[in-house]
């Protein structure tokens, strides 16, 4: 995925703290400025919410006790080896982030959007380049057999898209479909996980195994589902009656863990309000504690991009989405602008860590080598602000890079 993020030496580290005020001066010009603007966030994004970031998230007594990590603990392989634990875990992430509000910088860069990036001339031309595209056929949609839902209920994008690797569903309470890439999936969508299945080998021992999933399938979760049943001292599900409400939201002292987040509950009335409906009615197979496939009858998986995960269901429909974008704003800039009067982007990319690097990734590559395109990013990050490639290389044609290194 390119270079690793490095931490400021101390003396740096003082000095882009001390200038955060001019960083903060510097970011909002590029932003006023701009023809178009990228937000891509990561964990930190989401623990303005109140929700626990990849360090602390599994940071609880059961799993302790088992000298479990989020890494082992984020793998598909517990769906056929403990699908207690499997779930106890993925559970409490569908509880917390379905019972978690948003937090307000949702709502400003609503705002943002609004005023800069919706009615603009720019925002026209992307949005018609980006429905033209999509008429023309493409392999891309034979990729799935079902999607959650159907592309006639998503709106264009405009000048702005949200890029992000937060699995909480959180901008569908705020932005439209069209404009929302979740390059790791979310809680809310659902995919076939395959058939546990027992067999006996040559010696006659039991061997269990996971047969793969039936299709390409991806659908989504009832708005109204009854919230998962997860023991809080072992971690663990089993299967059977789902819980008949979520428990209450406790203040957290130190930090958030999963089942223990911070933050306030959220608004039924805006909950998931932008996420089309599902394009089929799979609520049934979600009366137990463990969801099933609709298709097979095998066990249901959360469509998320795990560790050790070569079975994931992307939406195909939403890459295909932000592809066709970031293709537009190219095509823009190349038919309508030039080296001297370049169209100007800004992404804006705040808390990605480290840990998983796609969305730092992402934010340093989308837009490069593109002669007609000057792109500023905007890097907001408690430990990591600096970019992660050649200062001189990120500029070179493009822009500037700002580092904002918060408390």
């Amino acid at each position: 995925m390119g270079a690793q993020p490095t931490k400021p030496e101390r003396e740096e580290a003082d000095e882009l703290r001390k200038n955060v005020p001019q960083a903060c001066s510097e970011a909002a010009d590029a932003i006023l400025d701009a023809d178009v603007l990228l937000l891509a966030t990561g964990a930190g994004w989401s623990a303005e919410s109140g929700l626990a970031v990849y360090r602390d998230i599994a940071n609880v007594k059961a799993y302790a006790e088992r000298d479990l990590t989020y890494r082992e603990l984020c793998v598909p392989s517990w769906l056929r080896d403990e699908p207690e634990l499997f779930w106890g875990f993925w559970g409490l992430c569908f509880n917390d982030y379905r019972q978690t509000r948003p937090h307000d910088g949702y709502g400003i860069v609503k705002k943002w959007r609004d005023a800069m990036f919706s009615t603009s001339d720019v925002a026209d031309v992307i949005g018609l380049r980006v429905a033209e595209q999509e008429k023309q056929s493409s392999l891309e949609d034979l990729k799935n057999e079902e999607e959650a839902w159907s592309n006639d209920h998503v709106t264009p994008p405009g000048a702005f898209f949200s890029y992000t690797s937060n699995v909480d569903a959180h901008f569908y309470d705020v932005l439209d479909a069209g404009e929302i890439r979740e390059c790791h999936g979310n809680v809310e969508l659902y995919q076939c996980g395959g058939r546990r299945v027992v067999v006996e080998d040559e010696e006659g021992e039991k061997v269990l195994y996971m047969s793969k999933k039936c299709s390409r399938s991806v659908w989504r979760a009832p708005s109204d589902l009854a919230p998962y049943a997860v023991s809080t001292e072992t971690m663990l599900a089993e299967d059977g009656t789902r819980a008949s409400s979520l428990a209450a939201k406790t203040d957290v002292d130190d930090k958030a863990t999963i089942g223990h987040t911070g933050g306030e509950t959220r608004d039924p009335s805006t909950t998931l309000q932008h996420m089309p409906p599902p394009l089929n009615d799979r609520s049934k197979t979600f009366d137990k504690n463990w969801p099933i496939c609709p298709r097979c009858g095998g066990r249901a998986r959360p469509a998320i991009l795990m560790f050790e995960d070569n079975d994931w269901v992307d939406s195909a429909l939403q890459d295909r989405r932000y592809r066709e974008w970031t293709a537009a704003v190219r095509w823009l800039a190349t038919e309508t602008r030039s080296a001297s009067n370049p169209l100007r982007v800004v992404i804006l990319e705040v808390g990605a860590g480290g840990n998983v690097t796609t969305v730092r990734h992402e934010s340093e590559h989308v837009f490069r080598n593109v002669d007609a395109v000057a792109t500023t990013l905007i890097r907001v990050n408690p430990e990591l602000p600096l970019p992660d490639n050649d200062v001189d290389k990120l500029a070179a044609g493009r822009g500037p890079a700002v580092s904002i290194m918060g408390a």
